[in-house]
């Protein structure tokens, strides 16, 4: 057995040097077609029905006992384990372990663990483990583990685990964790963790981080998206870009030529707030703190909200914000206690000068306070402070009292 591998390891190692260019016309210095021939039968490399000359030829039909080495295929090759190719395979090639094409395929490739191929491919790949192609491909590709196209890329490719395009690719691209396009994606990509194209134009997502030079459609994940220049849309908890035109949709998105003010205020239901907003125009972050100072006790409060600003004539603005906060007075989070401020705000600013704004308007606030827990023997009184100076409507259930009224907010903004 230990000198059946070395052999075979011999053989894949020689792989190389039956790579060579069709032989030339003395003559004319024009390629010959290697001769075609209708059958060979090999059950070792180099042992089989043409001997040493196998590697000479193109067969209609191939077939390899154990393992075979042919000039090329233009049919049928089939292996029990390998079939290795010094040209091109037109038609179908398929082995228990692994089919090695010096040459392009044309065809089907089907294999227990890995194809290669070291030209163009135009067809099927399938792997129990691996499909690897040195050229450009017109493929179907799929792999237990990965895929991987040296060159450019059209059809569709699906793998365990990475899928690999070192150029451009057209169609569909998924792994299980990671997908990879180093130039233009157009179609869809997708991979259960990490997808990655120097471009998009199509659908890019992951189950946690895509990352773009320029997206063009659609950019999601399940954490964070990166690019550069974005048009369309990115999903996800943080987008981070250089620019983007359309909306970043996140609980966080930063956008370094995008919309980015901060801003202090004062109210009857926060008298003092500061805030910093981040996004594209149209749709923004808010980030707040905030303090109640005005009743028996100090509140303070930390909330999170998303706003949109609409140009108005003159250098005047308007801004329809949706904001949360969590009230707190004794510790900064306490997970049986509810109290909530929730507010829609509506301000009219205008430019100060280059940098200043001042705004104000009207905010529809709606506080809602759970009430005694266990903590307190299930006490029905409320177990955090009413903020609200007065009520419009006032609801009540046997877990929560909630409040809303109308108010006033007004401060300015620094960009």
């Amino acid at each position: 057995m230990k000198r059946l591998y070395t052999y075979l390891l011999a053989v894949i190692m020689l792989v190389p040097a039956f790579r060579v260019e069709a032989r030339q016309d003395e003559v004319t210095g024009t390629p010959e077609t290697p001769e075609i021939k209708p059958f060979q039968l090999s059950i070792f490399p180099l042992i089989g029905t043409e001997g040493v000359y196998s590697h000479n030829y193109i067969y209609n039909i191939s077939l390899n006992v154990f393992a075979g080495i042919t000039g090329g295929v233009d049919g049928v090759e089939l292996g029990g384990f390998l079939n290795i190719n010094r040209y091109s395979v037109t038609g179908l090639q398929a082995a228990g372990f692994g089919n090695i094409t010096a040459g392009g395929l044309e065809g089907a490739q089907f294999s227990g663990f890995l194809n290669v191929s070291g030209s163009n491919v135009k067809g099927i790949q399938g792997a129990g483990f691996v499909n690897v192609v040195s050229g450009d491909a017109r493929i179907l590709q799929g792999a237990g583990f990965g895929n991987i196209v040296s060159g450019n890329a059209r059809g569709l490719q699906g793998s365990g685990f990475a899928g690999i395009v070192s150029g451009s690719f057209d169609g569909v691209q998924a792994s299980g964790f990671a997908s990879v396009t180093g130039g233009k994606m157009s179609g869809m990509q997708g991979a259960g963790f990490v997808s990655v194209a120097g471009e998009v134009d199509g659908i890019q997502g992951s189950g946690f981080v895509s990352v773009a030079g320029n997206a063009e459609g659609v950019q999601a994940a399940g954490f964070v998206n990166v690019a550069r220049k974005v048009k369309g849309l990115q999903i996800g908890i943080v987008n981070v870009a250089d620019s983007v035109d359309g909306l970043p949709l996140g609980l966080l998105s930063i956008v370094r030529d995008g919309y980015r003010k901060a801003e202090l205020w004062g109210g009857d239901a926060m008298n003092l707030g500061i805030g910093f907003k981040t996004g594209v125009r149209r749709f923004y972050n808010f980030l707040t703190v905030g303090t109640q100072f005005s009743g028996s006790n100090t509140v303070i409060s930390y909330g999170y909200g998303i706003g949109s600003e609409f140009n108005l004539p003159d250098d005047r603005y308007l801004n329809v914000e949706l904001l949360s906060h969590h009230l707190m007075e004794d510790k900064w989070w306490r997970y049986e206690r509810i109290n909530i401020l929730n507010q829609l705000r509506v301000t009219y600013a205008f430019d100060l000068d280059e940098r200043w704004q001042f705004f104000a308007g009207p905010v529809l606030n709606v506080q809602v306070l759970r009430k005694g827990s266990e903590e307190n023997n299930g006490s029905e009184e409320n177990n955090g402070s009413r903020i609200a100076p007065y009520h419009i409507l006032e609801f009540s259930s046997r877990h929560a009292d909630t409040w809303v009224w109308a108010g006033i907010n007004a401060g300015f903004r620094f960009r």
